[in-house]
């Protein structure tokens, strides 16, 4: 029979873990000076943290309104919300990836109220009008936040985020001209 050290059976059945992990999330709060780099890939976590909890917000606005829906053709209205929350959890993924790869912590759902710009929906049952204004509303949000943040990654050189950034501005766009027509045959339906 093998016998280990002394040394070692006392080590392995005692182990010493640190009492306190390291906190990551507090990037840049030491009060030391930050390096040129290191500020801008904290500048580009603030917007896409900013920018993903926007993104959550729709995603759930897109999952509530498929439930809501309810008229004769609703399959198709219906076909297009799944579509686009399916696309909203793509620029979801996207965003956080793009967090992790520069280092920082992505938005957690229990901060998603505190980021977002958006308002929260009514309770009860809209329309389906009011709902396709309310997600329009919702895109516009997101598009001049994606703007904002497009700006300020450009002028800090963070080029990688910048075209992230510009492939969810096209998305959204499209998404806005999808539920554009959609509002647009809605109209002309109930008139």
């Amino acid at each position: 029979m093998f016998l280990f050290p002394l040394e070692y059976r006392e080590h392995a059945a005692n182990p010493q873990f640190p009492r306190k992990a390291p906190n990551v999330a507090r990037l840049g709060r030491s009060g030391r000076l930050l390096s040129r780099k290191r500020t801008t890939r904290l500048l580009s976590c603030e917007v896409l943290n900013g920018l993903l909890a926007d993104s959550m917000v729709l995603y759930g606005h897109y999952n509530k309104y498929g439930w809501l829906v309810r008229r004769q053709g609703f399959q198709e209205l219906d076909r297009l919300f799944d579509k686009q929350a399916a696309e909203q959890r793509e620029s979801i993924d996207l965003i956080v990836e793009r967090v992790r790869i520069l280092g920082g912590v992505a938005t957690v759902p229990r901060q998603v109220a505190e980021l977002t710009v958006m308002s929260r929906l009514p309770i009860e049952a809209q329309e389906v009008p009011e709902m396709l204004a309310r997600l329009l509303e919702s895109h516009a949000l997101i598009i001049g936040r994606i703007r904002e943040g497009m700006t300020v990654t450009a002028s800090s050189g963070d080029d990688a985020t910048n075209y992230l950034l510009s492939g969810l501005l096209r998305r959204q766009e499209q998404q806005v001209r999808c539920i554009s027509e959609s509002l647009g045959d809605d109209v002309a339906m109930s008139a």
